[in-house]
């Protein structure tokens, strides 16, 4: 029997019966091509997470009209050519007993003039919080028309095979746009009090209903609470669900937020897990159709305890399946060890703007009709040496393979800087990331030697085909006058000995190790000064978390020196310079920390040429890396070799 009995039950959306309660999310991919069609990719894609046990998967949000795009991206649904490419993806989903759900979207105002071509509009002329695009009010006439374009897409998802439909009516996307007082002024029959700003959501579901089978889901999904001062609050959401219900509404996906409060709409890991549900909970307790909760669920039992309370009936997962697909088969076999995290870190969010989704922790994506487990014909004797995220990923898909491998690191403890940068608040998902990489070492024949440093004799004495270096950067101090003699202390140092920097601590560098470092000293209750040359905090970090270390150091009282160059460091004191301003002497620090440059590590690899066949250098080692590079150069050595 499942220890997760809940989220395992069978359950039913109209004509939908799903085998379990795990709902994936609608997530764009960037995977279709710039005409909006489905490709091959997109159908592997879809295809894993189905064989990896959701009970249906939501296909991301496909436009109803060319003026609807977000970006050339976004799939497409406004027209019969569409229809043949998404009967593939549905029929290829169908015939390993997968159910799929389309998402019918409308940007409005948040559409980009300078991709679609076309005049972006809205119920009222109020510009994006975003893009500060002005938009141009529709007319009565052009609401009743896209009510219409709202139905024919549906029809075309019926005729595609789709199993259900989901409108959406959040995030600040057209329909969110009439429900929200902030985005609609409009003084006609689409506008004022709540149920004439519901009108346009209404007429959607009733024309659609007219065109879909009896018990054809028809999902809505609402952003119960905008998180703005003047946009959707709670209790009003709770009236516009119950318009939807008696329009016709098959259930409720209650989400939140729109573009003004974006940093809180993908909930990063500053955010706590389960963060909307209290919304979901709200919303069942006054409809009667089925309610959708999500919102940053990472936690099997926290899904459960949800569905176990009644406060949802489905649970909604979403960046936690592009990290790992096959979550929904590991938690009910009870693998829980072997789930590949998500961080919430949101680089995936960030790099659809680079038009590739991405994962830090799922170097597959995109890739997965391609067979990266395939044995090796020709094994050999491989050294890793490193036990950072590079050199782990590297070691186990390298003796996954079939190869015999080795690893060493001259730390006591496997991790690398990874493991600092996990030390920090809020990131229990990359100490699980990295607990999950050591495991899935462990789980093979790898011999992991540690305390053990690889030099140029040793490394030749061991006599491998093929050695990997992942042994991290080379961290060069900076420069700076009075830096050599008055126990100036790196990132590392002050993790590891954070209990004896004393209260007062300044840390000369602003970027995302520095961020963090504070963060973590000032939850300590030590009084921070933060420097830093540039405009922003943070700023290699994703927006998100940049958004949100800087709130946290801001209410924890640290003191914050943007655009300010320190030009001298004293035993106690620094000096900082800026711009048009004299030289300010800050003093009175117990500790001075300034994090190092990393700098490309390739001495030994040097030295290796000519004695060892094949040297391949990754990682940090190679230079700077994030996470993200530092695990996918991993994952492509252990596929090349």
């Amino acid at each position: 029997m499942t220890i997760f009995p809940k989220l395992f039950s069978p359950f039913k959306i109209g004509s939908l019966a799903i085998k379990n309660r795990m709902v994936m999310s609608p997530m764009e991919t960037h995977l279709c091509d710039k005409e909006g069609f489905v490709t091959e990719e997109i159908i592997a894609y879809y295809k894993e997470r189905i064989l990896g046990g959701v009970g249906y998967i939501t296909l991301e949000n496909t436009a109803v009209e060319p003026a609807g795009r977000v970006n050339d991206g976004m799939l497409c649904i406004h027209n019969d050519k569409f229809i043949p490419g998404l009967k593939r993806l549905t029929d290829s989903l169908h015939t390993i007993d997968g159910k799929i759900v389309i998402q019918l979207s409308h940007a409005g105002k948040e559409a980009l003039p300078y991709f679609t071509n076309l005049e972006p509009v809205a119920p009222s002329a109020i510009p994006s919080p975003l893009t500060k695009q002005m938009p141009r009010e529709l007319s009565a006439a052009e609401v009743r028309s896209m009510v219409n374009t709202f139905a024919e897409a549906a029809a075309r998802a019926v005729k595609a095979g789709f199993d259900g439909v989901e409108i959406h009516m959040a995030h600040g996307y057209l329909v969110n746009q009439f429900l929200s007082p902030e985005s609609n002024i409009r003084t006609d029959d689409y506008g004022g009090d709540t149920h004439r700003r519901s009108r346009f959501a209404k007429e959607i579901v009733k024309s659609i209903r007219k065109c879909v089978p009896g018990d054809y889901p028809i999902i809505c999904r609402i952003s119960a609470d905008e998180y703005t001062d003047t946009g959707l609050k709670l209790e009003e959401s709770k009236e516009i669900a119950k318009v939807l219900e008696r329009a016709g509404a098959s259930a409720i996906h209650v989400s939140a937020c729109n573009y003004a409060s974006a940093f809180y709409n993908i909930p990063c890991y500053y955010l706590e897990e389960g963060c909307f549900i209290h919304l979901a909970e709200s919303i069942k307790s006054v409809v009667k159709i089925p309610v959708l909760a999500v919102g940053r669920i990472i936690d099997p039992a926290m899904a459960e305890n949800t569905l176990q309370e009644n406060k949802a009936d489905l649970i909604v997962f979403g960046r936690t399946l592009i990290a790992d697909p096959h979550l929904p088969n590991k938690v009910r076999e009870g693998q829980m060890a072997d789930i590949r995290t998500c961080l919430s870190c949101n680089r995936c969010i960030e790099s659809i703007s680079d038009k590739r989704l991405v994962c830090t922790v799922n170097p597959y994506l995109g890739k997965e009709g391609v067979s990266h487990l395939q044995k090796t014909a020709r094994p050999k004797k491989i050294l890793v040496v490193g036990g950072g995220p590079a050199g782990l990923s590297a070691a186990h898909l390298l003796s996954t393979r079939g190869h015999d491998v080795t690893l060493w690191e001259k730390e006591s403890q496997l991790g690398g800087s990874f493991r600092y940068a996990s030390m920090a608040p809020k990131k229990d998902p990359m100490r699980k990331f990295l607990d999950y990489l050591i495991n899935q070492v462990k789980k093979t024949d790898t011999a992991v030697h540690l305390n053990r440093e690889a030099t140029e004799m040793s490394i030749k004495q061991f006599a491998a085909d093929a050695v990997v270096l992942a042994h991290g950067a080379s961290n060069i101090p900076v420069e700076i006058n009075g830096t050599k003699n008055n126990g100036v202390l790196n990132v590392k140092q002050a993790f590891s000995t954070a209990h004896s920097l004393g209260n007062t601590i300044a840390i000369v560098g602003g970027g995302p190790e520095g961020c963090e470092l504070a963060d973590f000293l000032a939850s300590q209750g030590k009084k921070i000064t933060l420097i830093e040359m540039r405009r922003v905090l943070g700023l290699e970090l994703v927006a998100h978390p940049r958004y949100h270390i800087g709130e946290r150091l801001k209410k924890m009282g640290a003191q914050l020196h943007l655009n300010t160059k320190v030009t001298e460091v004293g035993q106690n004191y620094i000096i900082i310079s800026r711009r048009r301003e004299s030289d300010q002497k800050l003093e009175g620090f117990d500790t001075i920390i300034i994090p190092t440059l990393h700098q490309p590590n390739n001495t030994l690899a040097a030295s290796l040429q000519g004695s060892v066949q094949e040297v391949y250098t990754i990682g940090d080692a190679v230079g700077g890396r994030t996470a993200l590079e530092a695990v996918a150069e991993g994952v492509e050595i252990g596929m090349k070799l």
